[in-house]
């Protein structure tokens, strides 16, 4: 009886540890009500010992099964709450592995001072618990973690972990096998479950390799755009710049000679009224003068600047595919805000990600609206940076809003579709705590939603 109580105690501790570890490298705010987890860890810890007690080898495969089954709650993707879970419960034995290194000492103390080998066995457990508890709040305080984790991100630190995560299961396996040369179950049983492991992370880098090779399609689009664009407003410019300077060469000499002659005339004339004819030439030379001047500054590019050339061209993008589906756009920026939101969001590439996935799905539900229309507003309020994105198509539908930020979903796969993009939004804003805001009822007219990115640190959902 004491045996089980020690063994569901210390199986206990490790599911506290793995679910703290999930809830920190998803980055998800501890709350009052997760108190109630540690009734759920003794629950989980209790099905584990009473499962395994006859088969001590599963208690790895079991211990991270539970995990990942609980932490399905939190209503994340399948593939981002298995790959976060090997990493909890590898991060998990990697301390208690540390835990009970440390605590050799104190057992083997305790060993002299207590005869009674059932209190020493409960003093050893509770040390090595404790230690346990601590080596894992010290580990999600490194720097690398302490963020959390996406699992878009490419910069080789999931990999890592997930091998050294999988390496310590497998050890862990390996430590409650006995005699595994003569039992091909067990050893059927590692296999696949290290094949199932080995899987998580090929179908993880399927995914990032997926996505990642449709920014570089997406980017290479912009930029092949913008050229055309460029090469179109330098052919035009060319042609204006012929037309304005016959205009100006002839205007620069027979308007001041005609307002010369004029002043002459008008000095020597008793009756001005005869020349009311030249006079009108005058004005009417001046008048077209003035006309193809507005006209050429009219056809100059007239979208707002950032001040970055990577996110004009990204505007450019959306304004020319907006037009190609005809639909108006209006661009509105506010002194600083650019600035404040590149000072919110390190990485350039992150800024221009999310405007560009927005800006697209803005598209995307305008598309069959008569007269649509689309503002993209970059704003800043008592220094905190936004970005709003309105238009007048039709709502979210509502397996969209139910499932934002927890699994790809998309109503328009019809159009190319997948979902990943909003995903990716999410992935952006729990990498830089950015709150997310959906208005269907917005304050500007015209408008039937707005979705608003404010970069102020509190990482809030508001819809």
């Amino acid at each position: 009886m004491i045996d089980d109580i020690i063994a569901v105690g210390k199986y206990s501790c490790l599911f506290i540890c793995s679910l703290y570890g999930f809830l920190k490298l998803t980055k998800t705010k501890l709350r009052f009500f997760n108190l109630l987890d540690l009734l759920v860890t003794i629950v989980l810890a209790a099905i584990l010992h009473f499962a395994t007690k006859n088969l001590k080898m599963l208690v790895p495969v079991g211990f991270l099964l539970l995990t990942f089954l609980y932490c399905l709650r939190f209503r994340r993707s399948v593939l981002n709450t298995t790959t976060v879970s090997v990493i909890s419960c590898g991060m998990t034995i990697i301390s208690m592995v540390a835990a009970f290194i440390l605590s050799i000492p104190l057992a083997f103390f305790a060993f002299s001072l207590i005869k009674n080998e059932t209190i020493v066995d409960c003093a050893t457990a509770i040390s090595s618990s404790v230690l346990q508890l601590l080596f894992v709040f010290l580990i999600y305080r490194i720097k690398r973690l302490r963020s959390g984790i996406s699992i878009q991100s490419n910069n080789g630190t999931i990999e890592i972990l997930l091998l050294i995560s999988i390496l310590s299961i497998f050890l862990m396996t390996l430590f409650y096998t006995n005699n595994i040369a003569n039992s091909p179950l067990e050893l059927i049983v590692l296999a696949l479950l290290f094949c199932w492991l080995a899987f998580i992370i090929w179908w993880k880098k399927h995914v990032t390799n997926n996505y990642q090779k449709q920014i570089y399609k997406r980017n290479e689009m912009i930029y092949e755009r913008r050229i055309e664009e460029y090469e179109q407003e330098r052919e035009k410019l060319i042609k204006q710049n012929e037309e304005l300077s016959k205009i100006i060469h002839r205007d620069n000499k027979l308007i001041p000679a005609m307002a010369g002659a004029v002043e002459k005339l008008i000095e020597n004339a008793p009756d001005k009224k005869e020349f009311e004819d030249l006079l009108l030439q005058l004005k009417s030379l001046s008048s077209e003068r003035n006309r193809v001047i507005d006209e050429y500054q009219a056809k100059t590019d007239s979208l707002p600047k950032t001040g970055n050339y990577s996110l004009d061209a990204v505007l450019h993008f959306l304004d020319s595919n907006a037009k190609q589906n005809k639909i108006s756009t209006e661009f509105k920026i506010d002194n600083g805000a650019i600035p404040a939101a590149l000072q919110a969001i390190k990485d350039p590439v992150d800024l221009n990600t999310l405007v560009c996935d927005l800006g697209e799905n803005a598209v995307i539900a305008t598309r069959h609206t008569e007269n649509g229309k689309i503002f993209i507003a970059f704003e800043i309020n008592n220094g905190i940076a936004s970005v709003s994105f309105y238009d007048n198509g039709p709502p979210f539908d509502k397996s969209v809003i139910e499932n934002m930020g927890k699994k790809r979903i998309t109503t328009h796969k019809n159009e190319g579709g997948s979902g990943i993009g909003l995903m990716t939004l999410f992935e952006i804003l729990n990498r830089y705590n950015a709150s997310y805001r959906l208005d269907e009822k917005p304050d500007r007219d015209g408008y039937t939603k707005c979705v608003s990115i404010i970069f102020d640190n509190l990482h809030k959902v508001s819809i």
